[in-house]
């Protein structure tokens, strides 16, 4: 693991940005309707829509219709700004199972509109991630099984060997438009299989052979 000056074990108590790209599986863009992208698709979440196993995830009081979306997280080790994608691995500290917790409706509402997609995707506990595995336990980021259950059903199931852009280039991508910092979090996508959640439903999710993880979802009163 990189000398930090934090523990990057526990990145999400302290880093201070969550990047999302998004339609990075060409099967998922599909179901979503939406065109492949010819370079990445990316929004932020706020650190606060971090949630860790034992809390749990809250559906949104305005939201009819949310939907879960596994994918795996990146732990950015060191400041990255410009990197090349040859690089950009070098920047890696390490790898974490995320959910992108979408309000659909929400989301739908707001491309209607032209607004950004925020109240859809950056709410509090929209961003549920695993215990935080160092890059010397995954010699091949591209060589993952991702999947997710809900109520014990299989929903999604991916290879990270399917991402339309590999992870060196989305850092190098991202890098040279935001400063990447140390403890930073970057989402690269989920494959098909995403749907809706209710309250009182248990979602599993994990990456075969490496770990697993389990949340409940609750609703926000008002």
């Amino acid at each position: 693991m990189m000398a930090s000056s934090k523990p990057l074990a526990k990145f999400w108590e302290w880093g201070r940005n969550i990047i999302c790209v998004g339609r990075n599986y060409a099967e998922h863009a599909k179901e979503m309707k939406n065109a492949l992208p010819s370079e990445p698709l990316f929004f932020l979440k706020p650190s606060s829509a971090y949630v860790r196993e034992g809390d749990p995830i809250i559906k949104p009081y305005y939201c009819n219709n949310l939907h879960h979306e596994v994918e795996l997280g990146v732990v950015i080790g060191k400041k990255a700004h410009a990197v090349s994608q040859k690089a950009a691995m070098d920047y890696v500290a390490g790898y974490a199972l995320c959910l992108d917790m979408t309000a659909r409706d929400t989301q739908a509402e707001c491309k209607k509109k032209g607004l950004p997609w925020t109240l859809a995707k950056g709410f509090n506990t929209s961003c549920p991630v695993s215990d935080f595995v160092p890059k010397e336990k995954i010699p091949d980021p591209h060589k993952l099984q991702i999947w997710l259950k809900v109520n014990g059903e299989l929903r999604q199931e991916g290879e990270t060997s399917s991402m339309i852009f590999s992870i060196p280039y989305i850092i190098s991508y991202i890098s040279e438009i935001i400063t990447l910092e140390e403890g930073d979090l970057i989402l690269t996508g989920s494959p098909k299989g995403v749907s809706a959640v209710q309250e009182h439903d248990e979602i599993q999710a994990g990456i075969n052979g490496i770990l697993s993880m389990q949340f409940k979802v609750a609703q926000q009163s008002r």
